[in-house]
């Protein structure tokens, strides 16, 4: 809705400043606009074309239901929910119905790769079909169809991909766009473009992390770019680690402008929503300390010009550090005692399933040799061996599991394993994060035993990992209590 407004009039002053307390608003001159569903807050009685005419299954939990029906009404929206709170049957009834409306427009799902297999079971079990899984050489002409629901993968978005016949578009795990924002990102939101069915779902982002709150505000259309969403509500200070800093006084606009567009849920009873799930098993974090051996200290005194590494430097130097720990040196083969360190582990529980992580193609090979049974998925492996194997290790026909977060660290439901192993861990709480989750989460029975085996050169890097856990753990609860306070502003 557009209003024109006097200046002269201190009635049109009234509707500025209640316009301007808005989820989402945009003034231009004299000129304030804001989206139909908010014209009764200025005392406008309008109808709002909302689509209203569908009932959540019954079977999803008080909270799936109330998401799913704001998400269906906006019907451009955000669901970030932690793992395990069903974000797949919230997609997945989203998906059926912009289907609904939509009849003769193509519905599509973009997943993660290894999800796929996952999602199209999910939605077989309680939906009674699957979707159409597309390969990407398929994808435009499937694009041009008519009436089906399809489920495709990241890597299948190509500049050449067109819109075609499309008429919704929901991503899954849609954290892919800011970390691959130049590789997917320009072709999501290029063919997302004029549709008016859009969906994104993804675990809650860190309260820090503005860029994933801004990547999804553009792809939904509330802004046009990243940029014009951090300078609505940020300061940029420069090069800094906390380079974007909210505006004094932003914060609750900042969180009722979210609030008009997504939903932000890390524990239902935040919102007075019933506890349906029963309570996830705890994580214990064990650290393992792995001495160094005499070339790799030798090598580490080369690199740092110490005898003893005590400062770990920019990114390049971690890495270096991190490969050297881990048996690999200028792409050679260094003696290490990590790889024995994990089996040593891993031998001491033979009855569990073990994932182990790692975050470089050498370091995964050294694994290799000393599990040559486990089922080990690289880039390199073959998509049909890569389900295989997952099959087999859900089943517990394989008990030990060798991949990267980046591989398997999104989506996939692993909670036959009780240990993980990290063999490194990076800088990044998210992929640490992710990973853990992949088998803690509902439906878990056991607690996880998370080991990480550490030398005295990655020490500083896992510390930061481990620090920061704890506090987006805090942070976060935080956050969901600010958006519970501002969302009753549109839902309330």
């Amino acid at each position: 809705m557009k209003i024109t407004l006097d200046t002269n009039s201190i009635d049109d002053y009234r509707k500025f400043i209640k316009a301007k307390s808005l989820p989402t608003y945009k003034v231009t001159g004299h000129v304030v606009e804001f989206p139909d569903e908010y014209a009764h807050e200025l005392g406008f009685d309008i109808e709002v074309n909302k689509f209203r005419n569908w009932e959540p299954s019954e079977w999803l939990f008080d909270y799936q239901k109330h998401i799913v029906k704001l998400s269906i009404e906006k019907k451009k929206f955000a669901i970030f929910a932690d793992c395990g709170l069903g974000k797949t049957l919230m997609f997945l009834e989203f998906a059926q119905a912009a289907h609904h409306q939509l009849k003769d427009k193509q519905v599509l799902i973009i997943s993660p790769l290894m999800v796929i297999n996952q999602t199209c079971d999910e939605c077989e079990k309680f939906y009674g079909f699957r979707p159409e899984i597309v390969k990407s050489k398929d994808l435009n002409e499937w694009a041009k169809g008519s009436g089906k629901i399809g489920i495709t993968n990241y890597d299948a978005m190509t500049d050449d991909v067109i819109q075609g016949n499309l008429g919704a578009l929901i991503l899954d795990e849609s954290s892919m766009l800011k970390s691959h924002y130049g590789k997917w990102g320009q072709t999501i939101l290029r063919i997302g473009q004029g549709l008016s069915w859009k969906l994104c779902c993804t675990g809650t982002p860190a309260p820090n992390d503005r860029i994933e709150y801004a990547n999804h505000a553009v792809f939904l259309d509330y802004f046009q770019n990243v940029n014009a969403f951090l300078a609505t509500y940020f300061v940029n200070k420069g090069q800094t680690n906390e380079r974007w800093v909210l505006k004094p006084h932003a914060l609750k606009p900042f969180y009722r402008s979210l609030s008009a567009w997504s939903f932000f849920l890390t524990d239902p009873s935040t919102y007075g929503f019933k506890d349906n799930s029963e309570s996830i098993p705890p994580i214990h974090v064990h650290i393992h300390d792995v001495e160094l051996t005499k070339e790799q200290k030798d090598i580490v005194g080369v690199e740092s010009g110490e005898l003893f590494a005590t400062k770990m430097g920019g990114i390049t130097s971690r890495s270096v550090m991190g490969q050297i720990a881990k048996g690999n040196y200028r792409d050679k083969n260094i003696h290490s005692n990590k790889p024995k360190a994990i089996r040593d582990l891993i031998e001491s529980w033979p009855d569990e399933s073990t994932i182990i992580w790692c975050i470089y193609n050498r370091e995964q090979e050294l694994l290799e040799k000393e599990f040559p049974d486990a089922a080990s998925i690289t880039g390199a492996t073959p998509i049909d061996k890569r389900q295989e194997l997952i099959d087999k290790f859900k089943t517990g026909d394989i008990k030990v599991l060798i991949s990267k977060p980046k591989m398997l660290g999104f989506g996939l439901n692993l909670q036959i394993a009780t240990r993980q192993v990290f063999s490194g861990l990076q800088d990044s709480y998210e992929s640490y994060y992710q990973a853990v989750k992949r088998s803690n989460r509902v439906g878990s029975t056991k607690p996880l035993n998370v080991h990480i085996p550490i030398t005295d050169i990655e020490a500083p890097m896992v510390d930061t990992v481990i620090k920061k856990a704890g506090r987006v753990l805090e942070d976060t609860r935080s956050q969901e209590e600010l958006f519970k306070d501002e969302i009753g502003i549109v839902n309330g």
